[in-house]
């Protein structure tokens, strides 16, 4: 279910975004990561409890778990906006020779899915921390999924003040929308389907954390050759006669 609101939330916001800036690049990106997801949607096993078991006493409130659920997965859809974002940039500049215009179009909406990420995981894990409180007694206790929300937030603001204060270029936004995600997917798949600890027992399940390991590591592989191509392609020394114009060539 996850999944598949993730998917909606990416449409949502590239459409909000298309709206907002009139820019048909967006809504194209967005509603390319909204069929990715739907298609991981479709091919995750289902897998249902076939015991019909009482609600634990946490998820028995409609209004905290509607509220701090949705915001929180909402600001995965963020994250994965921008991801989708960065390796459409990464493409375009280890493989093409696109317009300065373009890429300038490209890094302001990954900055914004950056954005949208960041306010909505500080909501979620506030909101979150405030359930808690209601329920356990307590704001924070550095439980495995609260920390890597925590986590996952540092390393999203992180590249956004970079970006705000000019040390990072169109090239590293798009480079750390990609990698950043791996915080998203650690706290919203990780903590549930691998480290299988903490007071969100609730949430656990198994099964997938090979493929996603190696989608992960396939991720990183493709941002470092992306990398190689588009600094080479940058150091590679631009040809005198290629400067020259047509008119004084000729004399």
């Amino acid at each position: 279910e996850t999944v598949i609101f993730v998917a909606f939330m990416s449409a949502v916001f590239a459409l909000v975004l298309e709206l907002i800036y009139r820019k048909v690049l967006i809504g194209l990106a967005g509603a390319l990561v909204a069929t990715l997801a739907l298609v991981l949607a479709d091919q995750l096993p289902l897998a249902l409890d076939p015991k019909i078991s009482p609600l634990v006493p946490v998820l028995r409130s409609n209004f905290w778990l509607t509220i701090h659920v949705l915001t929180i997965v909402a600001s995965y859809a963020g994250g994965t906006l921008a991801w989708g974002l960065g390796n459409l940039s990464l493409a375009l500049l280890a493989f093409g020779n696109p317009r300065r215009e373009l890429l300038k179009t490209l890094a302001h909406f990954t900055y914004r899915g950056l954005q949208i990420a960041v306010l909505l995981l500080a909501a979620g894990t506030f909101l979150g921390g405030w359930w808690a409180a209601y329920s356990w007694g307590r704001f924070w206790g550095w439980d495995p999924k609260e920390t890597w929300a925590l986590i996952a937030l540092v390393t999203y603001v992180i590249p956004l003040h970079a970006r705000y204060i000019g040390w990072v270029k169109d090239f590293g936004l798009a480079v750390a929308a990609v990698l950043c995600y791996s915080a998203i997917v650690m706290c919203w798949y990780g903590v549930n389907f691998v480290l299988g600890a903490g007071l969100h027992s609730y949430g656990f399940g198994g099964g997938g954390p090979w493929w996603v390991f190696w989608a992960g590591l396939l991720n990183i592989e493709w941002v470092l050759i992306a990398s190689i191509l588009y600094l080479k392609k940058v150091r590679t020394p631009v040809s005198v006669k290629a400067e020259v114009p047509s008119e004084l060539a000729s004399v």
